[in-house]
């Protein structure tokens, strides 16, 4: 019996739920991550509202722009540009803009392409726990073996480090 996936979804409750950025900046710092296909399909599935030990919503949409938002409060933090390459078996950052409004989020623009990628790792980590059947308090009773970490060494650019061309 395959494992039972029990992803929560970016729907329209989780929509319903997130506040647009007030004061996007570009960090003019790419990250360096490379999404396979696996990862593209599961961000444009998207991440929605679970409970408080999930701590971000993201999603890829149409447009292909990744959207994190703080799953607490629905403040959009991070917006970042994908390009697809071929026929959408992977996909590399071409922008990042970080919310800069003070009553929102006050992170440091060089700091924040480090930081959002380990806020994605740890997003699209979660999404393929859920998918195998494990939340973070443990395996559904369906669960399947818990998947291998997310990004292996051969997705990202410049050996694991963020790519830092403006």
């Amino acid at each position: 019996m395959p494992p039972e996936d029990i992803r929560p979804l970016f729907t329209a409750p989780s929509a319903a739920r997130v506040r647009p950025a007030l004061a996007l900046h570009l960090t003019g710092h790419r990250p360096g991550l490379i999404l396979d296909a696996d990862t593209i399909g599961l961000l444009r599935d998207g991440l929605g509202y679970f409970d408080m030990e999930i701590r971000w919503m993201a999603h890829l949409d149409d447009a292909d722009t990744v959207r994190m938002w703080r799953s607490w409060t629905g403040f959009q933090v991070y917006e970042a540009q994908v390009r697809v390459r071929g026929s959408g078996e992977s996909a590399v950052f071409t922008d990042l803009k970080v919310e800069q409004h003070p009553d929102r989020y006050s992170g440091r623009l060089h700091e924040e392409p480090a930081l959002f990628e380990r806020i994605l790792i740890s997003s699209v980590n979660h999404l393929r726990h859920f998918r195998a059947g494990h939340t973070p308090y443990g395996p559904s009773p369906s669960a399947g073996p818990l998947p291998d970490p997310w990004p292996d060494e051969t997705l990202t650019q410049n050996a694991g480090m963020a790519d830092h061309r403006g």
